[in-house]
């Protein structure tokens, strides 16, 4: 972005110029001038949840634990599934939306219950 604002107001005579002067690769700085989102943005478009429907999810699997019962990977899917749907009930999740999930959330995490004995 600055090195877009060197250009453009003309404090580098070009766009390949101003990446070098503010470090980035010319490439990259020529693409943000066409509209390309980084890597980061993109990524979250592609995510079948919105931010606040992930946290709603956070939020009803911190609610389970509270109760005693942690869901399981399954039912973190269940749980994500309708959500999405409410917004979209045509929407599906993806194969590997749960290991995404865990990457992106690091705080949720699975862990194996031990059996009570009576």
């Amino acid at each position: 972005q600055m090195a877009i604002e060197m250009a453009t107001t003309g404090m580098a005579p070009s766009l390949t110029i101003a990446a070098a002067m503010v470090g980035a690769a010319p490439s990259t700085v020529m693409h943000r001038q066409q509209g390309r989102k980084n890597r980061e943005e993109e990524g979250q478009r592609r995510q079948k949840l919105l931010p606040e429907e992930e946290r709603i999810v956070i939020e009803r699997c911190y609610f389970r634990c509270r109760l005693g019962f942690p869901p399981t990977i399954w039912q973190l899917r269940e749980i994500a599934t309708s959500v999405v749907q409410k917004r979209n009930p045509d929407e599906v999740l993806g194969k590997r939306w749960e290991a995404a999930f865990k990457k992106r959330h690091p705080e949720v995490r699975t862990r194996f219950s031990k059996q009570l004995d009576f």
